[in-house]
């Protein structure tokens, strides 16, 4: 069953920010894309390394180890995308100032 899991007010999460964290079991990493909240694995589905100190440039996130790059729209790899698994994606919003994201429980 999936569950809303509140991550802190809105307004801390400032433009450009990306923030490891752990929700439950789940590694995952928050991005502020220019006011749009992502919430993806922080595992690099390619090597299994964190992906939170990839550089994320134009919608994409670059994984600081092998360099693979994953779009943040669609969690699928930029750079072989029939080849590779994509990395996962979380369901986001904001309800009455707080950011939450869905995960399975």
């Amino acid at each position: 069953m999936a569950t809303w899991i509140p991550l802190g007010k809105a307004t801390d999460f400032s433009p450009g920010a990306q923030f490891g964290l752990t929700v439950g079991d789940k590694a995952l990493l928050l991005i502020n894309l220019d006011g749009q909240f992502v919430v993806i694995s922080n595992v690099c589905p390619h090597a299994g390394m964190p992906l939170e100190d990839g550089e994320v440039r134009h919608g994409r996130i670059t994984c600081p180890y092998h360099g693979y790059t994953f779009c943040l729209d669609t969690g699928r790899n930029a750079d072989f995308p029939n080849d590779e698994p994509p990395v996962r994606k979380y369901p986001t919003r904001v309800e009455n100032g707080e950011l939450q994201v869905q995960v399975e429980a």
